[in-house]
């Protein structure tokens, strides 16, 4: 039996190692090699957790307040905010900041005496979910202001 030189048992494509079949083969198994690295490099699947949880603040009437966090877990959580167990709806007065390292914040604008509430975090995924809770103290002008004007009003 005859041996040909230049084969090594595989089949060979036709045309030239330069022909456009060989160049969309190459790139097809270099798609393909991606593919394998993406899927073996994949991260483990994690329960969302807080790395970072959000604190207590305590800020003068007109002010802007801002609660940050971090959270971590795979796959990327969905994270929701609550004042007094009432979703936040994003808005001009109430923003939601949050980005693919898992810094996640709430900024209330022009903060007002309504704004005085417990605040809460939640992050959830397919494995479960977390929470963390603070609380905004809104001091009011009118409370520093009224003393002033009652001892005005008795002179």
């Amino acid at each position: 039996m005859a041996m040909i030189s230049g084969l090594s048992g595989r089949k060979s494509s036709t045309g030239s190692p330069t022909s456009p079949l060989n160049a969309e083969k190459l790139e097809s198994e270099d798609v393909s090699q991606a593919f394998l690295e993406a899927v073996a490099e994949e991260k483990p699947h994690v329960k969302p957790y807080f790395s970072k949880t959000i604190r207590d603040l305590e800020v003068v009437e007109g002010s802007a307040a801002r609660f940050d966090c971090k959270i971590e877990g795979y796959p990327d959580p969905e994270v929701v905010w609550f004042k007094d167990d009432q979703s936040i709806r994003e808005s001009r007065h109430f923003q939601i900041d949050y980005d693919e390292d898992g810094n996640c914040s709430l900024i209330i604008s022009d903060v007002c005496g309504d704004d005085d509430a417990k605040y809460t975090c939640k992050a959830v995924n397919s494995l479960g979910e977390a929470t963390c809770t603070a609380e905004l103290i809104v001091e009011t002008m009118e409370e520093g202001e009224g003393e002033g004007e009652e001892e005005e009003e008795e002179e």
